[in-house]
């Protein structure tokens, strides 16, 4: 009996352990090409055109058509269509497709993208500074990233507002963080204060 329990424990590990492997591909630690240390082009502090900070037309303390507080269309405080409090479509709470609770396909714990290995994946990794993977997202629908830690906690969501997306707590909270592109198929992650967090997205 002892032989079979510590069997499936190590099962268990091993599927863990699967479930965090990261394709070299996908990992800037091992493709400098995605790595924003190493490529320029994705940096906002070296590329100003992907920088909010330096690049008015994407920052929106300046351009009033991506800044919530002047744009309504992409405020969640004023439009329902974008906003998981009073839209269901795009709140996990109340959405059981958009929720890895009910949703098995989207839940990591349960055979879900980010277990099943590059061919099924259907999101992106988030990195920090150091090129550590601290999270993913899983792509739930066209509007809705689901934001896990690397444990495999669901964290909270991104709901597309024009180019970027808007961060949610669990709750439907909005932070003021957005996830905006870095013009290569991935994003940055930026605060409130349109502050470039070191955090980005592949």
């Amino acid at each position: 009996m002892k032989y079979i329990i510590l069997l499936i424990s190590m099962l268990c590990s091993l599927a863990h352990a699967r479930g965090q492997y990261i394709p070299t591909d996908l990992n800037p630690k091992y493709n400098t090409k995605i790595n924003p240390k190493y490529n320029a082009k994705l940096n906002p502090d070296y590329t100003s055109s992907i920088n909010p900070k330096y690049n008015t037309r994407i920052n929106p303390t300046y351009t009033s058509t991506l800044n919530p507080k002047f744009n309504a269309a992409i405020n969640p405080t004023y439009t329902s269509a974008i906003n998981p409090k009073y839209n269901s479509d795009i709140n996990p709470k109340y959405n059981a497709d958009l929720n890895p609770k009910y949703n098995w396909r989207i839940n990591p714990n349960y055979g879900g993208a980010a277990n099943t290995g590059k061919d099924a994946w259907a999101g992106k990794y988030v990195f920090d500074k150091n090129e550590d993977a601290i999270g993913f997202l899983i792509s739930a629908n066209d509007m809705v990233y689901l934001y896990f830690s690397m444990k495999r906690e669901w964290i909270g969501y991104f709901v597309k507002a024009n180019d970027n997306f808007n961060f949610f707590s669990i709750d439907g909270n909005w932070s003021g963080e957005y996830l905006c592109s870095d013009s290569e198929q991935g994003f940055n992650w930026f605060d409130a204060n349109a502050d470039w967090k070191k955090i980005y997205v592949k």
